[in-house]
C-alpha cells in the first residue's frame, strides 16, 4: 500500500480508504437491482481486519450512517493504533436550516460524544461538517466549534465534506484543514475549480464517488431505464478500460484515473465483502498512469449537471 500526506496535517492516508456506510445502512442498489443490504456484522468485522491487514489505514463513518460507527468501533477494538478515524456532525435543524448557534452547540457536541462512544476512543483522527453547503459555511458558527473541539483534543483534524464547487472554496477560506468531495472519471469539475486552490493553501483532498454509487461498475447494467444516458457513460468507461489490457475493468480504472491526480490524499470506496476489498486493492497497487492516458479518460466526462448528483436519480 502506498500512503500519501492529507494537505498541511500529521495525518499519512492510505491511497485506498474503507467507507463503511454500507456496513451500517441499507445503501444504494443490489446486483439484481434490490436495495443493498449491509451484511452480517461478523462479516462487516473480518472485512475491516481484512482492510487493515493489507495496508488501508483511513475509516470514514458518520453519525448518520446506521450503525456504521458501532461496527467499526467493534472492528478496532485493540487495533485503534493500526486505524485512523473520520466521522462526521451535522448542525443543521430537522427542517435542513442551520441551527442558532447555541442550538447548534448542543447538537454537535453530543453528535462528537455519541461518535465517540460507539467507536470506542476520546478522540478521532478526522471531524467533518456532513453536507456541508455554501450558507452553512459562510456562517463561521459551524467551523468554529470544529475548532474548539480540535483544541479540546477530540478531533486531530477537521473539515468538511460538500457538494458543487462554491462550497468547499468557502470552507479553504475558513481555514479548515481537509476536505471530502466527490470526483471520478465522470464528475471532473473540481480538477480545475478547486484542486488547484487546495494544492496551494495546504489543504488535503479526500475523495469519494469514486464509482459514482455504482455507475462505474456492472451495476450500472440495472439502473433504470430514465438513467440509460448514464449507462451510456460507464460503457464508453468500460470500453476504455478494456483496450489498456486484457481484462482491465471500468472500477479499476475508475479508481486508477482518481488516483493519477496528486492533490487526492486517499480515494474513499466502499466495500461489502472480501470480493469487492481485493478488487479496489489490486487497482490501488498497480502502476500509476501516464499522462497521456489519463488525459484519454479526461475525454469521458459527463457535464449534464443532472446525471452527476445521486440525490436526483431517485435511488435509495
Amino acid at each position: 500500500m502506498r500512503y500519501r500526506q492529507l494537505g498541511k496535517t500529521d495525518l499519512r492516508l492510505s491511497e485506498l480508504s474503507l467507507g463503511t456506510v454500507a456496513l451500517g445502512m441499507p445503501y444504494g442498489w443490489g446486483a439484481d437491482g434490490a436495495d443493498g443490504t449491509p451484511p452480517p456484522d461478523s462479516e462487516s468485522i473480518t472485512l475491516i481486519h481484512k482492510a487493515i491487514a493489507q495496508g488501508i489505514n483511513f475509516f470514514d463513518t458518520a453519525r448518520a450512517y446506521g450503525r456504521s460507527e458501532e461496527l467499526l468501533g467493534k472492528a478496532l477494538r485493540g487495533r485503534r493504533q493500526s486505524a485512523l478515524v473520520a466521522t462526521k456532525v451535522s448542525c443543521l435543524g430537522g427542517d435542513g436550516a442551520a441551527l442558532p448557534r447555541r442550538e447548534m452547540a448542543q447538537q454537535m457536541t453530543q453528535s462528537l460524544h455519541t461518535s465517540l462512544r460507539l467507536l470506542g476512543t476520546d478522540y478521532v483522527d478526522m471531524l467533518l461538517l456532513h453536507s456541508a453547503s455554501a450558507e452553512l459555511l459562510e456562517n463561521s458558527d459551524a467551523i468554529a466549534l470544529l475548532k474548539q473541539f480540535q483544541a479540546q483534543g477530540k478531533a486531530r483534524a477537521i473539515g468538511a465534506s460538500t457538494y458543487g464547487t462554491v462550497a468547499p472554496r468557502i470552507a479553504i477560506a475558513q481555514g479548515i484543514d481537509a476536505l471530502q468531495v466527490a470526483f471520478n472519471i465522470l464528475d471532473q469539475r473540481l480538477a480545475t475549480a478547486l484542486f488547484p486552490l487546495a494544492a496551494a493553501t495546504g489543504t488535503g483532498i479526500i475523495v469519494r464517488s469514486v464509482f459514482l454509487k455504482g455507475v462505474l461498475s456492472p451495476r450500472a447494467d440495472y439502473l433504470p431505464k430514465r438513467l440509460a444516458a448514464l449507462q451510456g457513460y460507464s460503457r464508453a468507461v468500460q470500453e476504455a478500460a478494456a483496450t489498456l489490457s486484457p481484462g482491465q475493468t471500468r472500477e479499476a480504472a475508475a479508481l486508477q484515473f482518481v488516483l493519477a491526480h496528486e492533490t487526492i490524499a486517499t480515494a474513499l470506496v466502499g466495500a461489502v465483502n472480501i470480493a469487492e476489498l481485493e478488487t479496489s486493492l489490486a487497482a490501488a497497487r498497480a502502476p500509476r498512469w501516464s499522462n497521456a492516458i489519463v488525459e484519454r479518460f479526461r475525454r469521458l466526462r459527463c457535464d449534464q449537471a443532472n446525471l452527476l448528483d445521486p440525490s436526483a436519480w431517485g435511488l435509495p
